[in-house]
């Protein structure tokens, strides 16, 4: 069951990456942009807020440590600004690095997508915005976070990244998370 879940995020990746050459430079700074402007949201963010703090009680009710897992207001600003960093990075992709010219045809070096990233945390919720900033060069993002934030997880999903995704216009794989707790799932990934 692990390797099902891992597969669809994986797959939702493999296919949004299939669309991410034709996104445009201006919707994926429009991502940026929305994504920041939610978590910057009060309203948007009291459930993520609420998520986190369920997983810092679940972690502590198992002798957890907790001091990775709080979404605290600084981690939130960092966030933010690191967001707003990546919508504010000129884009490079299919820029040419270099041309080698040769007696009848040329050779250019371009920056291209490379493909899905995956990203394997243990529960610092700030690793979805450091994360994201691959889609900035139209790669996607397959996010494993550990089994004591998920739920932290899964609502910055739901209420700031996939609404994010949706007005911007870029294709909803573009940012896939592993929605499992177990192990298993992170190897699974892989």
């Amino acid at each position: 069951s692990e390797v099902a879940v891992a597969r669809a995020a994986v797959d939702r990746a493999v296919a949004g990456f299939a669309s991410m050459g034709a996104a445009s430079d201006a919707a994926i700074t429009a991502f940026f942009d929305e994504f920041a402007s939610r978590l910057a949201d009060d309203e948007i963010f009291a459930p993520i807020a609420a998520a986190n703090l369920a997983d810092i009680e679940a972690a502590r009710q198992r002798g957890r440590s907790t001091t990775r897992l709080e979404l605290t207001p600084v981690m939130r600003a960092d966030m933010i600004a690191g967001l707003q960093a990546w919508r504010d990075t000129p884009q490079t992709r299919d820029t040419v690095l270099e041309t080698i010219e040769h007696d009848g045809w040329s050779l250019e070096q371009r920056i291209a997508g490379l493909g899905p990233v995956g990203f394997v945390f243990e529960g610092r919720p700030n690793v979805f915005a450091d994360a994201c900033g691959v889609l900035r060069s139209a790669n996607t993002v397959v996010f494993r976070i550990g089994s004591d934030a998920l739920g932290t997880a899964k609502a910055i999903v739901e209420h700031a990244l996939d609404p994010a995704l949706a007005v911007a216009g870029l294709p909803v794989g573009a940012a896939s998370l592993v929605r499992s707790s177990a192990h298993a799932a992170g190897w699974a990934m892989f």
